[in-house]
């Protein structure tokens, strides 16, 4: 009688080990972009609308050093009761330009900004400037002027204060994709 043979590896097993090699390293990888070159940031608040809506949760950058107009931008900043806080909101003049206010309308080098041309304005009646974005910071303002805490609030903000960018909308399932700019 035979002794029977023991096999060390079936071809179907290397198989199977080989396809969970692949998919750790995937997921390593995955895990690795999703901590350390970007972040998932919940945007709080109205103040964004309609570009981002209450909830949605946005994949932004991490280390965004060089903002362009029209960026869509994670700010640290201090609120009024002197707690740190997050806020999400759309550059519209960087160092150099002369940026002034009418009401919810920003004026960008003399010519209204069209880096948000779906924003909700309202009806306020204030005027800021004309003022000349100092280097090292830039003017943000949120899509939904009437209600948003921006710059005509807070001033400029600096470079060192921005966490990183908002490239797109990855929840809920039926507002994923890009962020227009």
């Amino acid at each position: 009688m035979a002794q029977p043979q023991f096999i060390l590896w079936r071809r179907t097993d290397r198989h199977f080990l080989v396809l969970s090699a692949v998919l750790v390293v995937v997921l390593a990888m995955l895990i690795t972009l999703l901590y350390v070159v970007f972040s998932v940031r919940k945007v709080e608040g109205p103040s964004m609308e309609p570009t981002l809506i209450q909830g949605d949760r946005v994949l932004e950058t991490k280390g965004y050093d060089a903002p362009s107009v029209g960026d869509v931008v994670s700010i640290v900043t201090v609120d009024k009761n002197g707690a740190r806080s997050r806020i999400i909101k759309r550059v519209v003049a960087v160092p150099g330009d002369t940026v002034e206010v009418l009401g919810d309308v920003a004026y960008v080098n003399g010519e209204v900004s069209a880096v948000a041309p779906h924003a909700i304005v309202g009806g306020q009646s204030f005027h800021l400037g004309p003022m000349t974005v100092p280097d090292g910071s830039v003017y943000v303002l949120g899509d939904n002027r009437p209600v948003s805490l921006d710059s005509r609030y807070i001033g400029f903000i600096p470079l060192g204060s921005i966490r990183g960018k908002a490239i797109a909308v990855i929840f809920p399932p039926w507002r994923v994709g890009a962020i227009d700019e």
